[in-house]
């Protein structure tokens, strides 16, 4: 009876040691054990990013396609929300960027292409890119990276506008801009280079509501030169001169120039298009001449008499 409960007792005794070791070996931490613990599971952690696209340009959807970057690391990703996995804890450099038509991107620097003449591209795509944000990843933990996305790329438009009847006399209007800039760092949207661009203007004839300061003309619907070109920022140490070269049917010609700096100056802060619009009268008295009668820039819908 004795050697049955002796035989019992060191069955308990036993079975309480096997217990107390997978306790122990259960509470190790997984690079002391490596048998029972998968370490992708454990050493590393998740980041869950969200790019916000409300405050680019209205009607500018979030891309199809676009690139997260995290340190030297680059995802191309589709979703608003993405979710990163398997990250080593480490502190995270976040950064999101749409990759346009036109734009080419290469060691933080977007540069825009040329056209064939070696001007600048009138029209490239939408340059979009986000706030860095520092985040970072825990073992075994998510950490949660809201990015906030903004253009680079903004809309300029040129309206020249006529006294109906004038463009008759008129063969072609040429246009330029000189003091564009061509490279910005997409880090903090600073110029690279004070290389001096040049973007050609390419007018073309059509019929728009007047919006000049000519009352007689309110309203009506007046032939005007325009265009819209798209440029990432200018050459701040530089005038941007808008030259205008007018071709009559005459063979006569004329050029004029328009400083620009004081409206494009501030252009990388906007949102909305900056609209510079011209009234161009021509005076027949004694041959054809030419002047500009009034221009001014329109804002943000804001009317600003230059």
């Amino acid at each position: 009876m004795k050697r049955h409960i002796f035989y019992i007792f060191t069955s308990m005794v036993m079975m309480l040691l096997l217990a107390s070791c997978v306790k122990d070996r259960l509470l190790l931490l997984p690079e002391d054990d490596p048998e029972y613990f998968n370490p992708d599971e454990w050493k590393l952690g998740t980041m869950i990013v969200k790019t916000d696209w409300s405050r680019t340009d209205q009607g500018v959807p979030p891309a199809d396609d676009y690139y997260l970057m995290l340190n030297d690391n680059t995802y191309l990703v589709g979703d608003v929300t993405n979710i990163i996995r398997h990250l080593h804890p480490e502190t995270y450099r976040v950064f999101a960027f749409y990759d346009p038509q036109g734009i080419h991107i290469e060691d933080n620097v977007a540069t825009v292409d040329n056209e064939n003449d070696g001007t600048l591209l009138r029209n490239p795509g939408t340059l979009m890119v986000s706030n860095f944000e520092e985040a970072k990843v825990m073992r075994s933990d998510t950490t949660y990276v809201n990015l906030i996305m903004r253009q680079l790329v903004h809309e300029v438009t040129i309206s020249i506008y006529m006294w109906p009847g004038d463009e008759q006399y008129i063969s072609n209007i040429t246009g330029s801009i000189d003091g564009i800039a061509q490279a910005v760092d997409i880090s903090t949207g600073e110029v690279v280079s004070d290389y001096n661009s040049v973007i050609t203007l390419p007018l073309t004839l059509t019929y728009t509501p007047y919006n000049g300061k000519d009352e007689e003309l309110q309203g009506q619907s007046v032939p005007t030169y325009t265009c819209t070109i798209r440029i990432i920022d200018i050459i701040h140490s530089s005038t941007q001169p808008m030259e205008l070269h007018v071709t009559y049917n005459n063979g006569t010609e004329a050029t004029m120039t328009i400083d620009l700096e004081n409206i494009l100056d501030n252009i990388s802060m906007k949102e909305d298009v900056t609209k510079v619009e011209l009234d161009y009268f021509i005076k027949t008295e004694s041959g054809i001449t030419t002047s500009i009668i009034d221009w001014h820039v329109i804002d943000e819908g804001h009317h600003d008499i230059k």
